[in-house]
């Protein structure tokens, strides 16, 4: 399809870099773009520039008119190590880039970018692993009603990639790329949200993300079924305080109930299940930003989520277990043309003993996973 045969190439121009993750909420990053990051991953109802895309399209309609280009680095350091003689994860740096451009002209602002959703990575000594990514090319378009109402959605391209080797379930499927797994799949969906100034220093914002509506991942000799990003409700308030102090809370709900459930890997010699059946993932993020001078601005944040894997099934390929974040980062203003902005998350250690059937009979019982995580994001931001 030429849909698919774009996607993958604008993913591949862009994600020159490593693109598998070990993300945070789950699957999810903490926050997309440093501003959120910083405050905790919270995004819904103030102006943190084109990570809106990833976040609230409806953010937008907050903006300065103009133009505006943000480039982004972003970092995942994972730290897993496992019991039953599999030891560390050798997988433990993993670069994300993304890109996003907006114009906001009246009543309108539009744009496109390309994110990194998401993944998880592991890979030990004995040559198991699992790399994941997920991303998305978005279009957003934001209206502003009023004043004090803007609407805001998206159309996002999503594409999906896996590699997996797990030894004692016969399966062996990677590629030698950075930025995409052997097994592939490509998709369409979406985002709705919008942003309402209940008073001139407190403002509402909400979003609704579909799921990744991704297809079976195939790499022609190998087939994923049931793997897919959820569906997400967000909803958060920001309260500009002064002229320097913005306090901002999200709560979302990621709905992993509906998305995560059996991935089954058809091989060439039979059927490979894994059994995930994740729980819904309640999100909560807080965050403080004080503009200490005209030119710099110090944040602060926290984000907790519930590991949503079941003990009796979570897995040292996929140990996406972390659950919560400290956050702390800065915006440095240069001219009315140019910025930097920084966060960097520290994610202690989360220890998860297995409590299914013994190994022998193919369960996780006893396995104990230990996992941290330090990850930081770097933008540069060019308005016009």
């Amino acid at each position: 399809m030429q849909l698919s045969k774009l996607a993958a190439g604008v993913a591949a121009a862009v994600f020159a870099l490593p693109g598998s993750a070990l993300a945070t909420n789950g699957m999810l990053m903490d926050g997309y773009g440093p501003v959120a990051t910083g405050m905790g991953g919270a995004a819904m109802a103030y102006d943190n520039g084109t990570a809106a895309l990833a976040n609230n399209p409806a953010t937008l309609g907050l903006m300065a008119d103009g133009s505006r280009i943000d480039l982004m680095l972003g970092f995942v350091g994972p730290d897993v190590e496992t019991s039953m003689g599999m030891g560390k994860s050798e997988a433990d740096a993993f670069y994300m880039p993304a890109f996003g451009y907006v114009k906001k002209e009246g009543k309108f602002a539009y744009g496109f970018g390309i994110y990194g959703q998401g993944g998880m990575g592991t890979e030990y000594a004995n040559g198991d692993l699992a790399q994941v990514s997920v991303g998305r090319v978005i279009f957003p378009l934001t209206y502003s009603v009023n004043e004090r109402f803007n609407i805001g959605g998206s159309v996002d391209l999503v594409w999906g990639g896996m590699d997996l080797v797990a030894q004692m379930a016969n399966i062996n499927f990677k590629d030698t790329s950075d930025f995409s797994g052997q097994a592939k799949g490509y998709g369409v969906a979406g985002k709705l949200g919008f942003t309402y100034k209940l008073n001139p220093g407190l403002t509402l914002g909400g979003v609704y993300q579909t799921a990744g509506n991704l297809p079976d991942l195939e790499d022609g000799g190998y087939e994923v079924e049931g793997f897919d990003m959820p569906a997400v409700v967000g909803l958060g308030l920001a309260w500009q305080a002064n002229d320097r102090l913005l306090v901002a809370a999200d709560v979302k709900e990621l709905l992993w109930g509906a998305s995560m459930n059996t991935v089954t890997i058809h091989t060439p010699g039979g059927d490979v299940p894994f059994r995930q059946d994740w729980e819904d993932q309640l999100v909560v993020s807080l965050g403080l930003a004080y503009r200490f001078t005209d030119a710099f601005t110090g944040r602060i944040g926290y984000n907790y989520g519930e590991n949503p894997i079941p003990s009796d099934l979570v897995n040292y390929l996929w140990p996406a277990t972390t659950e919560r974040h400290y956050t702390a980062g800065f915006g440095y203003v240069f001219d009315q043309h140019s910025q930097v902005n920084f966060a960097v998350s520290y994610v202690p250690e989360v220890t998860v003993t297995g409590t299914g059937p013994s190994p022998l009979m193919g369960g996780n019982g006893g396995m104990v996973i230990e996992h941290s995580q330090i990850n930081w994001q770097l933008m540069y931001s060019y308005s016009f």
